[in-house]
């Protein structure tokens, strides 16, 4: 078997310009964010996004430059308000939004998992959607005698971002019981290209001790990264809580462009690695906070 663990350096590596990136993400819970510092710190530009519900992530990759198209279902940080980069790149044209409902974005994405051309959906019927999406989204009668159907044309990301609970290093990929939204399900068999971080990397028969929580097996895996706590400042259920006063700092600095840019460079360029990281976001005041759930309950 083929090994696939590596650096986040070289994993991000293997998203070039110009790529649409599929992004595990619900606002703020369980995005790869150690990952999307990784995409910031290498400068990508041009970058499509795929979110169902985007949060912080979104908006560090508007404020960078990073992404200049999306397509999703919502962006916002639930109670910590909007994605103000995102909401001002968005108004000054930076970044065109092709805005779908989840089911359509599920069905996009499962056709593009299914490799077929588009999957049919009712979601959209008597929305504004249709007309918004001339391109992706078509009216069809059913041939069976049915009620019309929207057809939704299959999206195939190029690389697909998630973050997992534990792997082994030939990518591998387990979830302990958690909230399973339909990214992970979908997202990673649609694209051509998965990048996992995991909070920890085990040996082959400790995954074959649970095969039932191997969602995703190695051969669609590329690239596989240990990185403890790769979800902060988001949740990553059981394992922690989102980080509350990270998502409230950076709730005030992002409706100002140069605090904002103060924000990433402290946090985003200036640490070399995970451990620098987690030291200048608390360290262990921090880590002990969300592993308790203190702000998050």
């Amino acid at each position: 078997m083929q090994e696939k663990l590596t650096t986040v350096q070289e994993a991000i590596s293997l998203v070039d310009d110009g790529n649409v990136v599929a992004l595990q993400s619900m606002a703020t819970q369980a995005a790869p964010m150690a990952l999307v510092r990784e995409l910031i710190r290498q400068q990508k530009r041009e970058l499509g996004l795929v979110v169902l519900v985007g949060g912080m992530a979104v908006d560090w990759l508007a404020a960078t430059g990073v992404i200049n198209r999306l397509i999703g279902a919502a962006v916002s940080m639930e109670q910590f308000g909007l994605c103000q980069q995102y909401r001002q790149s968005v108004e000054q044209g930076l970044i065109r939004v092709e805005e779908l409902s989840e089911s359509l974005l599920n069905a996009r994405l499962g056709a593009g998992a299914r490799s077929l051309p588009f999957l049919p959906s009712r979601g959209a019927i008597g929305s504004d959607l249709i007309a918004q999406n001339p391109e992706n989204l078509v009216m069809l009668d059913d041939p069976f005698g049915g009620s019309p159907v929207v057809a939704c044309r299959a999206l195939v990301p190029d690389v697909t971002l998630i973050h997992a609970h534990r792997a082994d290093r030939f990518g591998n990929i387990q979830y302990q019981p958690t909230a399973m939204w339909p990214d992970i399900s979908i997202m990673p068999k649609a694209a051509r290209k998965l990048i996992v971080s995991t909070e920890k990397i085990v040996d082959s028969e400790v995954l074959r001790e649970h095969p039932e929580k191997t969602i995703l097996p190695g051969f669609i895996v590329d690239a596989v990264v240990e990185i403890p706590f790769g979800a902060h400042p988001t949740s990553f259920f059981p394992n922690y809580g989102y980080d509350s006063r990270f998502h409230l700092e950076w709730a005030a600095a992002s409706r100002d462009t140069v605090a904002a840019g103060k924000l990433i460079d402290r946090y985003v360029l200036q640490p070399e690695d995970q451990t620098q990281y987690l030291k200048a976001v608390g360290g262990d005041d921090t880590i002990n906070r969300i592993r308790d759930w203190e702000e998050s309950r």
